[in-house]
């Protein structure tokens, strides 16, 4: 079977949520909520038709930048396969969900803006970005610290960096 590969834009429905499993690998997982509008002619406005909820699926690296970077009711992008699962409800009756397995996610910057912070990868040495020069042990994931936000490029925008969420919110 072939792969439904796509593109989906949306909401963060809640906070990204971590599972861990059981070989020590985890993944990260979002809930999209996507409603597109249409013209209607009737009444000559836009008009939303129904909300679909994809749940998004990220491991690696991808997983890790996703849980220090969206959060509820921030607008996303993301970009994967097309499934779905199915399970049976406690009522006896079956569900079904879609699921996109994320290649690439960030946020839709129609709505706002947002710094971008390259943190190090385990093993790979830090480098300095306007020297060249490599800088501690590479162990170092983000100088600054789990919320993703270098307060140097705040003070390049002239923006506080405490307001971060309200930078990159609806």
């Amino acid at each position: 079977m072939r792969e439904i590969r796509t593109t989906l834009i949306g909401n963060a429905t809640r906070d990204p949520e971590l599972r861990e499993y059981s070989d020590g690998s985890h993944a990260v997982s979002v809930r999209l909520a996507c409603t597109s509008s249409y013209y209607d002619r009737a009444t000559g406005a836009f008009a939303d038709r129904k909300t679909e909820y994809v749940t998004v699926y990220t491991r690696g690296a991808l997983a890790d930048n996703v849980r220090r970077s969206v959060r509820k009711g921030q607008p996303l992008i993301v970009t994967g396969r097309l499934g779905s699962a199915e399970w049976e409800r406690e009522d006896g009756g079956s569900g079904h969900t879609l699921v996109l397995t994320a290649e690439s996610l960030g946020h839709d910057l129609t709505y706002g803006a947002t710094i971008f912070t390259k943190v190090t990868r385990r093993g790979e040495p830090a480098v300095d970005t306007e020297t060249g020069e490599i800088v501690g042990s590479g162990s170092q994931q983000d100088p600054a610290g789990d919320e993703g936000s270098d307060p140097s490029a705040y003070e390049a925008l002239g923006v506080d960096p405490r307001q971060d969420e309200a930078l990159v919110s609806a």
